[in-house]
């Protein structure tokens, strides 16, 4: 008789409570149609396009030549990044924001998050290129392997022509199941009907494999709608932390690795299982990265479900914050905004010209404010803001500037609301080291949400020059609600 060993279950952690939420919340959001319905058809309407964009001709061409054009491949980069700008960028916008709300260490907390901070603006783009050209190469790579002298030498040049087209979209080794696939389904009839022609069987292979191949494409876009998701939930609740401590809501924080802790856990996961780290320090995941970021947060493979608990191992130093604020000189500090004097309205453009010149490269932003009868007031904030209050505003001039180090150049959210708030401004203006902005109303604006016209604006995300605020304030401007002029500086 012989000895059959039998594995021992795999000890499983105990989860805080916290741990268990976070792990619920993911779970719901993957689950949830925003990442099971809408994306996957969009994925694979995307991919049965590019089939139908490629002729015939072109399939042909490429089995007498093999390779695939690199016209073709261009034509592919310029789709995906349309997908991105147009669909992706959404998704990736859309768990951020429900991963900032998936911490339960912030539910009893009142902030509010902002998806225009440089880590977020930062990486959705550079996520988009990463998706772009990854998804271009690893098309190429299918095709490729389709096209070599072995697969040439086995299939017809128009068998293979068409049986490329179903497979563009698949991975390499989807692409080469479905040869495969094919090559068995007309074997089997040969064998089964050895009178049937050999025109009927390639039709009946290739209608079963067309099918086989919408099952893949089905497969690998619910992988990637997942994965994505996923990776863009973690990233946003790491980023609500973060925001959270800039506001001084919550101290030092560590993060720890949670899995679902049940038998079907890879062992990769596994070996992370309770780990806890610094914020900004790396988990040991090994082998091939995803992406760029990816030691810092999961997921650690396709369709991984793992999610990091963040612990606050500190409170906030509310004490030393108060004691450098005591320290400061009261005179220097502007808590409201300070009258310059009073100029002819005549001169208005030019004194708003001179201030700006005066704090265009500051580490702080500025604000000068000339009223509607020639009264000149002025108010320092700090690196990310700047108080207006106190004056009546109507028909006012406003100019700031925005630092550059925080990358938000053009107007952002804040000018945004502020000019909603104040339409009957004159004109808001805004300097940084590259350019002249200015902005006024031309129709109300009161109904418009910012965020719905910021995501539309990331389908200009290939433009030259692309600058996220820039086309926020474009697309206002197209729809007539605003005048809006973007200048260089010499």
């Amino acid at each position: 008789m012989g000895l059959r060993m039998i594995a021992p279950k795999r000890v499983r952690k105990v989860k805080t409570k916290n741990g268990k939420e976070v792990l619920r919340r993911l779970e719901e959001y993957l689950e949830s149609a925003a990442v099971t319905g809408e994306p996957v058809e969009i994925l694979c309407g995307f991919w049965e396009d590019q089939q139908n964009a490629i002729t015939y001709q072109e399939l042909r061409q490429a089995v007498a030549d093999g390779e695939i054009s690199q016209e073709t491949i261009r034509l592919w980069m310029q789709d995906y990044s349309v997908l991105v700008a147009n669909r992706l960028g959404n998704l990736w916008m859309d768990a951020i924001t429900a991963g900032s709300a998936g911490q339960p260490i912030l539910d009893g907390i009142t902030f509010e998050f902002s998806m225009q901070t440089p880590g977020i603006l930062n990486w959705i783009r550079e996520r988009g290129a990463e998706f772009v050209t990854a998804s271009a190469q690893e098309q190429k790579e299918a095709i490729a392997a389709l096209l070599t002298k072995k697969m040439r030498d086995g299939h017809t040049v128009d068998e293979l022509s068409r049986l490329i087209r179903p497979c563009i979209g698949l991975t390499e080794g989807d692409a080469k199941a479905a040869v495969k696939f094919y090559d068995n389904i007309v074997a089997t009839l040969k064998k089964d009907h050895p009178r049937m022609k050999p025109e009927s069987i390639r039709k009946k292979a290739l209608d079963a494999t067309q099918k086989y191949a919408e099952r893949k494409h089905r497969a690998r876009a619910m992988t990637i709608a997942q994965t994505e998701s996923a990776f863009a939930y973690n990233r946003g609740a790491d980023e609500g932390i973060r925001q959270a401590q800039e506001q001084n809501l919550l101290g030092k924080c560590r993060k720890r690795w949670n899995t679902s802790g049940d038998d079907q856990v890879c062992k990769l996961c596994a070996s992370l299982d309770g780990v806890e780290v610094d914020m900004d320090s790396d988990f040991e995941i090994g082998g091939k990265l995803l992406f760029n970021g990816q030691h810092l947060l999961p997921p650690a493979h396709p369709r991984c479900a793992c999610a990091v608990e963040y612990i606050e191992v500190e409170p906030p130093h509310m004490d030393g914050i108060n004691q450098e604020i005591e320290e400061v000189p009261l005179n220097d500090i502007e808590t409201e905004m300070r009258k310059l004097g009073e100029i002819d309205l005549e001169k208005t453009e030019e004194a708003l010209e001179y201030y700006e010149e005066l704090f265009r490269n500051d580490a702080v932003e500025n604000a000068l404010v000339i009223d509607r009868w020639g009264n000149m007031y002025y108010a320092q904030g700090d690196a990310s803001s700047v108080n207006i209050g106190g004056i009546d505003l109507a028909g006012a001039f406003i100019t700031h500037n925005h630092p550059a180090d925080k990358e938000i150049l053009s107007f952002g959210e804040d000018d945004f609301i502020f000019l909603r708030e104040h339409q009957d401004i004159a004109e808001l203006r805004c300097v940084n080291k590259w350019y002249n902005y200015t902005i006024s109303v031309l129709k109300d604006m009161s109904e418009v949400i910012y965020n719905e016209i910021y995501k539309e604006a990331f389908q200009y995300c290939q433009k030259a020059g692309y600058e996220i605020q820039h086309e926020t304030m474009e697309i206002l401007k197209k729809r007539g609600y605003v005048k809006y002029v973007r200048k260089r500086i010499d």
